[in-house]
């Protein structure tokens, strides 16, 4: 069954029901899929995928769902559950109906890489970083590099009708040595072209080198650089938390904060829908309002929550085009950068530590913004501005808005940071963030 086909059974379904909104958001991606071990690329795929959103509002109610099943009779049978649910829902007093076009979303962007050419940049890409990673130390090398190329159809009940297209690249390269130390590095863009294999490749076998060995390290406050990569998932964080649902429900540890300082004043905040060189870029959000650049954080200030059109009603402000299928969330978050070159930061630290990656967040309670993550692979300590022992085993408990005041340096350079620890691309630089409380992993 083709597309047109498809939107145009959910249309008629929709329709027959009465709903009072509607929106469609398909989705079709296609990515090329390479994984490597032992220094060599062992797994090639492409994976086709399609699936389409339903948004339906009714009665000041609203349901959402995702449908991946696109025959007939599946489509009209999840519809039919959807709208049941849509009616036995609570209302929302808050609800808005989907805005009205048209709008201008800009210039689509263009898509003129064929899958042919992509496919031969992926394997000089790969085969480059294994190549850097053991040149740098490492005995094994092994990683992913996606590519994905997506379409975005959306149709809503108001008269929206807009495409939108995107390509991103991801890179992801560990490293080991025959002591089991081990090391990650990382490159993402929206063009191939711009991946840094190389430098992806070195810092992960010159981690895994550099880290044999490691120390059980005392508990206690340290001082910590935290690399790019473990900067993004603690920024990463606050974007969320800037949701205008996320602090309607409680969850955000932004709430009641408006035009109040809430971090260290070097620190800005901003969100992209559509950045230049961003990774997941959109002209317009799930109903149809386009995307834009929002302050979240301004010199420490807190200058913005991200709004759909209900959240922005409710508050007596505009969309700010942020719009999830159900709530508002963040695109391509963008922060500040310092003066200070990362041998700068390096020096400036008399006893502290070097965390280079790290996994497990998990949150205590997001409205206090406590939280704890394991570091992982290459950890260090810093002693006199320099890097010593390498350290294994420990665990970092915090609550973000205690770190984001104790922020004491952003570094000049900055890297856009995404993988499967941070799902929200981050522009990050390398932060050191003073009196941090570390403790023994068990």
């Amino acid at each position: 069954m083709n597309i047109d086909n498809i939107i145009s059974i959910i249309e008629k379904k929709i329709s027959s029901l009465d709903s009072d909104d509607y929106s469609l958001l398909l989705s079709k991606d296609h990515e090329d899929l390479i994984r490597f071990s032992n220094n060599s690329v062992n797994v090639f795929d492409i994976i086709e995928n399609i699936s389409i959103e339903i948004y339906i509002g009714k009665d000041k109610k609203r349901a959402s769902g995702v449908l991946y099943n696109l025959d007939e009779r599946s489509i009209l049978a999840y519809i039919d559950s959807l709208f049941q649910y849509c009616i036995d829902s609570p209302i929302n007093n808050d609800y808005t109906n989907l805005p009205s076009g048209p709008f201008d979303y800009g210039k689509i962007p263009s898509m003129n890489v064929s899958q042919s050419t992509n496919y031969e940049s992926i394997i000089d890409h790969v085969e480059n970083s294994i190549n850097h990673g053991l040149q740098s130390g490492a005995s094994r090398v092994c990683g992913s590099f996606t590519s994905t190329t997506s379409e975005i159809f959306l149709k809503t009940s108001t008269g929206i009708e807009s495409v939108d297209k995107s390509i991103t690249n991801l890179l992801n390269v560990r490293a080991f040595t025959e002591s089991k130390s081990s090391g990650h590095g990382l490159s993402c863009a929206s063009s191939i072209n711009d991946i840094d294999s190389s430098n992806a490749g070195f810092d992960a076998g010159e981690y895994a080198k550099s880290s044999m060995n490691p120390k059980r390290c005392e508990p206690g406050k340290y001082d910590i650089l935290f690399t790019p990569t473990v900067a993004a998932d603690i920024f990463q964080f606050v974007g969320h938390a800037a949701s205008a649902d996320s602090v309607d429900s409680g969850d955000s540890f932004l709430a009641n904060k408006m035009n109040l300082q809430v971090s260290s004043d070097a620190l800005s905040i901003s969100d992209h829908g559509n950045p230049q060189n961003g990774i997941y870029n959109r002209r317009f959000d799930d109903e149809g309002v386009p995307t834009q650049s929002t302050n979240i954080i301004e010199n420490g200030i807190l200058k913005n929550y991200l709004h759909n059109v209900s959240t922005a009603r409710k508050y007596g402000v505009d969309s700010t085009g942020n719009a999830g299928i159900m709530s508002p969330w963040c695109w391509n978050l963008e922060v500040s950068s310092g003066s200070p070159t990362f041998e700068e930061q390096l020096s400036s630290i008399e006893n502290g530590l070097l965390i280079t990656n790290n996994w497990y967040t998990r949150f205590q309670n997001p409205a206090a913004g406590s939280y704890s993550t394991v570091p992982r692979d290459a950890c260090f300590v810093i002693s006199n501005g320099k890097i010593t022992t390498p350290i294994q085993g420990i665990r970092i408990s915090d609550e973000i808005p205690r770190q984001l005041s104790n922020i004491d340096s952003l570094s000049k350079t900055r890297k856009w940071i995404s993988w499967w620890e941070v799902e929200t691309p981050v522009l990050a630089p390398s932060i050191v963030v003073k009196d941090v409380p570390v403790t023994r992993s068990t």
